[in-house]
This record gives C-alpha cells, sequence and structure tokens, in this order.
C-alpha cells in the first residue's frame, strides 16, 4: 500500500439485487463488464489502506466480488431484514461496521461508493478521502460528499400546475454564463465518520465539505438512457 495509511478505513460498496427501475442494474454488463465491477476496480486502483467491502443482498454479486479476493475485496452478505426495498444504504452500512467490530476490527472512517456512478475513478475517491484528512477541514468532518456544477442554474427550475402554467422560477434577464456557479450532490463518493453515522443513523450533517468533480464523471445510473450514456462514454 502507498504512504496514505488508512488502516482504520472501510470502503463500502453496497449492492442490491433488486432494482425498479433498470432491473438487475448492478450485474448489467457495461462496456465489457458487469457495473459493479467499475466501482470495485477503482476502489482497488485508489490504492487507500482500507479495507473494501461489497454489501449485497444477490449471490451473484457476491460471487462478482469474490473474483476480485485476491485483490483484497471482501464480500458481506447481508442478513434478509436488508434486503427489502426499505432498507437504506445507511442500514446496510452500520451492518458492515458492526460485523467488522465482531472481527476485532474498529474502523473509524467509511468511504461510500455507490455502484451506480461506474464513471468515478481512483483519483474522485482520493481526493475525497483526502479532503476528508485535511486537518484545515477537521471542523468539517463528519461527511465528504462528492459534487458537480449543476447543468443548468436552479433558477430556471419552476412547476407545472393543472392548467399548464409554468410558475415559480427566477425568470431573470440572463444568460446561464452570468448565473454564480451551484452545485449538486452527484452520488459517487462519501466520506464520513463511523462515530457520526452510528450517532445520526446518516451521512449528512450540517457541516459538509464538498470534493468537485467533472460533470463527465457525474453520471449517476438510473435509467436506460444513463446507461447509454455511460456506455458510450466508457467506450470511447
Amino acid at each position: 500500500m502507498n504512504d496514505m495509511n488508512s488502516s482504520e478505513t472501510l470502503i463500502i460498496i453496497p449492492a442490491r439485487g433488486g432494482s425498479k427501475r433498470l432491473p438487475r442494474k448492478n450485474v448489467k454488463p457495461l462496456a465489457g463488464k458487469p457495473l459493479i465491477c467499475w466501482t470495485i476496480e477503482a476502489a482497488i486502483k485508489a490504492n487507500l489502506d482500507a479495507k473494501i467491502i461489497v454489501t449485497s443482498d444477490d449471490d451473484e454479486i457476491l460471487g462478482l466480488a469474490d473474483t476480485y479476493k485476491s485483490k483484497g475485496v471482501y464480500k458481506r452478505k447481508r442478513p434478509d431484514n436488508l434486503a427489502t426495498d426499505t432498507a437504506s444504504t445507511v442500514d446496510a452500512i452500520i451492518d458492515v461496521i458492526e460485523s467488522e467490530k465482531e472481527l476485532g476490527n474498529n474502523p473509524q472512517t467509511i468511504i461510500l461508493l455507490q455502484p451506480t456512478s461506474p464513471i468515478r475513478n481512483e483519483d474522485d475517491i482520493r481526493n475525497a478521502f483526502l479532503l476528508y484528512n485535511d486537518t484545515e477541514a477537521h471542523n468539517y468532518r463528519n461527511t465528504v460528499v462528492s459534487v458537480c456544477e449543476v447543468e443548468h442554474p436552479t433558477a430556471w427550475v419552476g412547476w407545472v400546475d393543472e392548467n399548464m402554467s409554468f410558475t415559480g422560477t427566477e425568470l431573470l434577464n440572463k444568460r446561464s454564463q452570468d448565473y454564480e456557479k451551484e452545485y449538486r450532490l452527484n452520488g459517487a463518493v462519501y466520506v464520513a465518520s463511523v462515530e457520526h453515522i452510528f450517532k445520526e443513523k446518516s451521512l449528512f450533517s450540517q457541516k459538509l465539505k464538498a470534493s468537485v468533480m467533472p460533470r463527465t464523471r457525474s453520471i449517476d445510473i438510473d435509467e436506460e438512457v444513463d446507461f447509454k450514456v455511460c456506455e458510450g462514454l466508457l467506450s470511447g
């Protein structure tokens, strides 16, 4: 491992077998390999002193994790109560942490990588982790979140009512480039303390630090169109 010593860090990759909008998306082939493999390989390439754990209720996903066993990837079969639509990602994270404690380990930091962000790379993971460990950012150390610049100003966002009226926008006489830059969560990387997760039962806090990623690496696969866009970028 490199000099970024974080032996008490877990990289957790949560992946359920079911998906309502895009069935079996976590194992769906994307540019030559199952979707989840892009995230597993990015975690490995990040080369952090961390234990990589894939948590899933699905045997096929756990089998894919097994193929990376020689590279330090572990798997965690979720208990039945965490294999439902109502189980949250935080529930799965806490389950992994508790299983590690039962093994005598004492994790302090969690890096969460959603498999639906396949273009997020090892540099994005490292940058978020470095920001978390930055002593100047110590007061914000509850959570680091990855973000990207929004595609369009939020002043353009509004509602359409039953009369098809478009309201709620701030349609100012401005060009898009004249608006102040705005950013959104992209769901690719989260870094949080175990203490905070157990205390708040959440990754989020009032104090967040933003690790900025380009929009080209911020695509979150939710529907078929997202999948096709990612495939084009990764194949190109």
